[in-house]
């Protein structure tokens, strides 16, 4: 996932993401802190590593805004 950081200096944004079954629901869900430099867009990947899960996660969910860390 792409994160951008419109403002004119460096900021920290925490990053919500849900992954869900076939059925909707959520299976698990995960947040982390993500620096992003001024006026630039960081990759931010997601890595899950509880046997069995990933075969079961059908799709995400992302907030579709990051809030700023303080």
């Amino acid at each position: 996932m792409k994160i951008t950081n419109p403002n004119r200096s460096d900021g920290v944004f925490t990053v919500k993401i849900g992954f869900l079954d076939a059925q909707g629901f959520k299976m698990v869900e995960t947040g982390n802190q993500v620096p992003v430099p001024a006026k630039e867009t960081t990759t931010y990947r997601v890595r899950v590593t509880t046997a069995g899960v990933v075969d079961k996660i059908d799709r995400c969910v992302v907030e579709p805004r990051a809030t700023a860390a303080e």
